[in-house]
């Protein structure tokens, strides 16, 4: 999305700004709308405010351009400036304190040839990629750049709802979240709208992406914050149910696959309750049965991943675990779509 307040760059999965707590002189950058968060509960109202997969987008004007993009952040945190695909060696630190940091296109990148066979993004297109952990404000960007072309940007966006599993928790890096590796093995461009701890298919959140038109396929990963606390499996079906139904009835030729829960400690250990899972999984495969809705698709998250994949909570996902789902959830989306 591209702003006023600065036209010589886009702000990607970004849906509002305002005035940071911290600094009110920088523009703190929210997933979504402040009108819809309030109606989500109070987690999730703190969540859609983090930069999850959030970018910060431009492409110099001049081979030789030095770009200056000031940034900061409500504690100290990280961020990795991308060139099109291509990783930074480390990432670059910020804090409370406003800091200008420099960009230029690499002197390599400046001597590819072609761009036929340089991932899904042109490599002078510059991505600055935030992290989960903390909220960022932009302040300032300065130099001769612009916003990418559409022509420069994958052709397909990749819309990701779900818990802090889809906000890539534990992974090392948000690029090695499994949204991330889906998106990366697809071509894709990725909106992640995952809420970790919160995500309760609340109606405001199903209406606000029925109401997006800038996506292509979805993933809803359905949902284990609910299974782990007060909600019963009749209650989590009601909500699952309108959610679904609410995006599909907005989207019908788009696909939406609906991710049952990922192993965890229920399926794994002595004091778990195997058929409390079971009951939330079979409540997402009856909903997609019954609906009208020939685009809804389940994706059972118990065959992406095993115990060996999941961190010492056995609830979160590993890297390891990360790319295994990253990669078998991008294998069903081909046979769904292709």
């Amino acid at each position: 999305m591209e702003f006023d307040q600065y036209p010589s760059v886009s702000l990607h999965n970004v849906a509002e700004i305002e005035p940071a707590e911290w600094d009110a002189d920088g523009d703190r950058l929210h997933r979504i709308p402040s009108s819809v968060g309030a109606e989500l509960n109070e987690m999730a109202q703190d969540r859609v405010r983090h930069p999850t997969a959030s970018e910060v987008r431009f492409v110099p004007t001049e081979e030789d351009a030095e770009i200056e993009v000031t940034l900061s952040a409500a504690e100290e945190t990280e961020f990795r400036a991308f060139w099109g695909v291509h990783q930074p060696w480390e990432p670059t630190e910020v804090g409370p304190t406003p800091e200008t940091y420099t960009f230029s296109v690499p002197e390599r990148l400046r001597e590819i040839t072609g761009t036929d066979e340089t991932g899904r993004f042109d490599p002078q297109v510059c991505r600055l990629r935030f992290e989960r952990r903390t909220a960022i404000a932009i302040h300032d960007v300065s130099g001769d750049c612009r916003p990418p072309r559409d022509s420069e940007l994958p052709d397909q966006r990749y819309l990701t709802y779900g818990t802090s599993i889809t906000e890539g928790a534990a992974a090392s890096a948000l690029h090695m979240d499994y949204v991330t590796h889906v998106a990366r093995e697809r071509g894709y461009d990725l909106l992640n709208f995952g809420t970790s701890g919160s995500a309760y298919a609340e109606a405001a959140m199903a209406e606000y992406i029925a109401s997006r038109e800038d996506w292509d396929v979805a993933t809803l990963e359905l949902s284990v914050n609910m299974a782990n606390a007060e909600f019963t499996p009749v209650e989590f079906r009601d909500r699952v149910e309108f959610f679904l139904n609410t995006i599909a009835d907005a989207h019908p030729d788009k696909p939406i696959a609906c991710l049952t829960l990922f192993p965890y400690f229920d399926d794994l250990t002595e004091s778990g309750d195997r058929a409390h899972a079971k009951a939330f999984r079979d409540a997402v495969r009856d909903i997609v049965a019954e609906s009208p809705h020939e685009n809804l698709h389940v994706v059972e998250g118990a065959d992406l991943n095993d115990i060996t994949g999941l961190t010492a909570d056995l609830l979160h996902p590993g890297d390891a675990g990360m790319e295994r789902i990253g990669n078998g959830l991008a294998s069903h989306l081909a046979e769904i779509i292709d």
